[in-house]
């Protein structure tokens, strides 16, 4: 799966969900322009929320008390 998000009007970043195998392990991939950012998962669900926590950083959201190191 790929997906893209806007970080500006001029600016994108990429991201892939892959299946290494039908059951797993799960590479999540995030190509911001300044910086790759690759990640393993044993779910597709773990991946899906790592990427939601990285957009909603990159975009200048609040993430939740219990992930802010």
């Amino acid at each position: 799966m790929v997906s893209y998000f806007s970080l500006g009007p001029t600016t994108s970043v990429r991201v892939e969900l892959e299946a290494l195998s039908p059951t797993g392990p799960y590479r999540l991939e995030i190509d911001h322009p300044a910086k790759k950012v690759v990640e393993y998962f044993d779910t597709p669900f773990e991946a899906l929320v790592r990427h939601a926590e990285i957009e909603t950083a990159l975009c200048g959201g609040v993430l939740p008390a219990n992930k802010v190191n």
